[in-house]
């Protein structure tokens, strides 16, 4: 078995009620020696559930939820001002 640590950051956007959030995960991506691949992604220390499998806001918990490229939120957000 091989694993990998990795970092990867995600933006995020409600359809419904339109919050925007932004979060930096690190992933342990395995590989095992049937070349099946599982990553466990943990979030402020804490191992939480992939956020591109079901993705659930935190304001509103709908599951109608676009995942961008990180940065999309923060420069929205400045494009307000």
């Amino acid at each position: 078995m091989h694993t990998d640590h990795v970092r990867r950051s995600y933006s995020f956007a409600c359809l419904d009620c339109g919050h925007g959030w932004e979060d930096t995960y690190d992933i342990d991506v395995t590989v095992d020696e049937h070349a099946r691949i599982t990553a466990v992604y943990h979030l402020g220390g804490m191992r939480v559930p992939s956020p591109l499998q079901s993705p659930t806001c935190p304001a509103c918990e709908s599951r109608k939820i676009r995942i961008m490229r990180p940065g999309r939120v923060a420069s929205a957000r400045l494009h307000e001002r």
